[in-house]
This record gives structure tokens, sequence and C-alpha cells, in this order.
């Protein structure tokens, strides 16, 4: 049932499957979208930012250690 349904006042369609079998469907479909592939790209370009980002601290550093402004 979608989320217009609601607003239709459509009746839910039964597949003939119990509330834990339609879960645990859901749970093994979410995980298929999200791939671990996925989540590693994400994590090496969060991790490619952050170097970035304390390169150019580093660059806009005095001798002393404060930034320049």
């Amino acid at each position: 049932m979608g989320i217009f349904d609601r607003f239709r006042h459509k009746p839910h369609e039964s597949t003939g499957q119990d509330p834990a079998q339609r879960a645990a469907l859901a749970h093994d479909e979410a995980a298929d979208a999200y791939s671990s592939d996925i989540e590693r790209k994400r994590e090496t370009e969060q991790r490619v930012a952050q170097e970035e980002a304390d390169r150019r601290a580093a660059e806009n550093m005095t001798s002393e250690g404060d930034p320049w402004g």
C-alpha cells in the first residue's frame, strides 16, 4: 500500500503473507538497496574531503599555529 492509497482510502492488498514475512522481505530489500560498495564509497569520499580540509587548514597556519584569518 502506497502513501497515496491512504488518502484515497483504499484497503491494503493482501498477499497471503503474514506480517513477519512481509517485514523480513522489506528488510532484505532495504539491505540490498544499500550495498556495502556504496558505504565504502561514501566513507572514502568523506575521508578525502577531510584530508583536503586538513591540507587547506595546514596551508593557512602560521609558524605559531595560528590561522591567518
